[in-house]
């Protein structure tokens, strides 16, 4: 069967001296995964769409039963270039890349969730800051779609005290301090009212919430804790380490 479809480039490695094996989520089959032969010739018809946080129009051969199909075509839908031309960018984009990759399942189609990496990759390519909003803002959304959305009561965020409060890692549910909570993680009170909008504001809002950067390094920990709770060992790690390693600050 050929295939047509719309599709983003999850990951993409050198296989023997001239091809590509790469992973794509694409529009009307969900996550796939091809082979592009010749893909790292100089003159390869591919050109630069197999990188990763391409959006692309792919044509493959489908076979079932096999874990990797055959890519023929591939053209950009869009051209995200100065997402390459910008270290916050870049980092920004492959954490999206690889948690999409992590953490949706193998050739389970949803619509929904490919307008979403397409959403957040466009926007990321626009912004001119606040790059990691965007992350924040993709891992809310993503725990949505796969089924645990934080469950939270508005009066209860907004009831914090300046002392802070807890967040339930199971529900989602916030609680002020002296509430017995299972499965319960600390956080200041800006840390817990950003969130809360995070989960539950629509982007453009979540990318002018003013994030201080030991606010900002509060919130990328409780975020992490709360979808790595949920998905287990399936919580991707590396790009977080990497990061950790160029920018100690963080």
């Amino acid at each position: 069967m050929i295939v047509r479809t719309e599709a983003v480039v999850l990951k993409s490695i050198a296989f023997r001296e001239t091809s590509r094996i790469v992973t794509l989520y694409t529009r009307a089959r969900g996550k796939v995964t091809v082979l592009a032969k010749g893909a790292r010739r100089p003159k390869s018809r591919f050109g630069s769409t197999l990188q990763p946080m391409s959006y692309t129009h792919v044509v493959f051969y489908m076979r079932r039963g096999r874990d990797i199909q055959t890519l023929t075509e591939s053209s950009h839908v869009r051209l995200l270039s100065r997402i390459g031309r910008d270290m916050n960018k870049i980092t920004a984009g492959l954490r999206i890349v690889e948690l999409a990759h992590a953490l949706l399942q193998e050739e389970e189609q949803d619509r929904q969730a490919f307008d979403l990496l397409t959403k957040v990759l466009t926007r990321l390519n626009e912004v001119d800051s606040n790059e990691e909003h965007v992350v924040f803002w993709f891992q809310m959304q993503l725990a949505a779609f796969l089924g645990f959305a934080p469950d939270f009561e508005r009066a209860d965020v907004a009831g914090l005290s300046e002392s802070g409060g807890y967040l339930a890692l199971d529900t989602g549910a916030v609680f002020s301090p002296g509430v017995a909570v299972p499965s319960a993680r600390g956080a200041s009170k800006s840390a817990l009212r950003a969130f809360a909008v995070f989960a539950r504001a629509e982007l453009d809002k979540a990318l002018t919430w003013p994030l201080p950067p030991r606010i900002a390094a509060e919130l990328r920990g409780l975020i992490a804790d709360y979808v790595r709770y949920h998905v287990e060992g399936a919580y991707p790690e590396r790009s977080e380490k990497v990061l950790k390693q160029m920018r100690p600050e963080l």
